[in-house]
């Protein structure tokens, strides 16, 4: 399947966002192609032609086609890696720029909430508290997009300390539980006691874990159930989180945890997603050396883990 798609010429210069010939796919289909040409050329020529002068040549020729063919796709790959670079430069910069103006908007907010909210009426209320919403989803947002260009650039720090992921889920159960409560859905978890502890970034892997359950709730219609476990396996500690939601569609699980990207079914049931956080939290377990995997059929639910190893 995954050869079939290398060969999709027009879907890798969709994603891509370069002409088909630019496309990684094309460039080196042509680059099979003068290899092969060059090998019946050279063949051709050593049955035909004795004379040493004549292959001398023609390998001179072949050389300096397979040369330029070649300089060529490097050129291309540069011209890429160089966009690459400036888009998350830019997305890094913009970001920072953003942080400060986002940050004064949430702290003003709070301010008149806090202390003139007895003098504002009910529908200035309401709009405040409708900025303060906003503000902080868009610091969220500028925080993701922080994450993924420090990911990209092998720049994410990380914490070495001792973590009880046991307590950690049952920590962040308990922030996410106004949520839960809203949208009528049950979390089941019971937790462990004496359990071995990991080594890595206590509020990064909190961050996963938040990142998995505000997912469960969100795509899990009324009345719905999340059964969580942490539990040892062989040298690692292994977080599930089951869910009975709106699963995700099979013929769209391979890019569930690329960048930006959300499935149809999802975007019915919740519109502001960035489609980030299953790839910030897919990075920061493989960077803690472990590993992410899920299980999911749409409309009946999913199943996402991960492990983390036991130091």
């Amino acid at each position: 399947m995954r050869f079939i798609n290398d060969l999709n010429l027009k879907k890798q210069a969709d994603e891509l966002g370069v002409s088909v010939w630019q496309t990684p796919g094309f460039l080196f289909i042509v680059l099979g192609l003068v290899a092969a040409a060059v090998m019946a050329a050279t063949f051709y020529l050593s049955q035909n032609y004795g004379s040493p002068e004549v292959l001398i040549l023609s390998e001179c020729a072949v050389a300096i086609l397979v040369l330029t063919v070649g300089n060529s796709v490097i050129r291309v790959f540069e011209q890429m890696a160089k966009v690459n670079k400036m888009k998350s430069e830019f997305v890094s910069v913009a970001s920072h720029q953003l942080r400060t103006p986002l940050s004064a908007i949430r702290w003003e907010t709070e301010l008149l909430l806090s202390k003139f909210k007895k003098g504002l009426s009910e529908k200035q209320v309401k709009n405040i508290e409708s900025i303060s919403l906003l503000s902080a989803r868009m610091t969220r947002l500028v925080n993701d997009l922080l994450d993924v260009t420090r990911i990209d650039q092998k720049r994410l720090l990380m914490k070495k300390e001792p973590v009880n992921v046991s307590a950690l889920a049952e920590e962040s159960i308990a922030e996410m539980s106004d949520l839960a409560k809203s949208r009528n859905v049950e979390i089941i978890f019971i937790p462990k006691k004496n359990m071995p502890k990991i080594t890595g970034d206590r509020e990064k892997i909190k961050m996963v874990m938040e990142n998995l359950i505000g997912n469960s709730v969100k795509y899990t219609t009324n009345r719905g159930k999340i059964e969580i476990k942490v539990f040892k396996k062989d040298n690692s500690i292994v977080f599930s989180i089951k869910d009975n939601g709106v699963g995700i569609p099979e013929e769209q699980q391979n890019r569930i945890f690329d960048k930006f990207f959300r499935s149809d079914n999802c975007v019915k049931y919740q519109t502001d997603g960035t489609g980030l956080g299953l790839y910030i939290a897919k990075s920061i377990v493989e960077q803690s050396g472990g590993e992410m995997w899920f299980k999911s059929v749409e409309n009946l639910g999913s199943i996402f883990n991960f492990k983390l190893p036991i130091k």
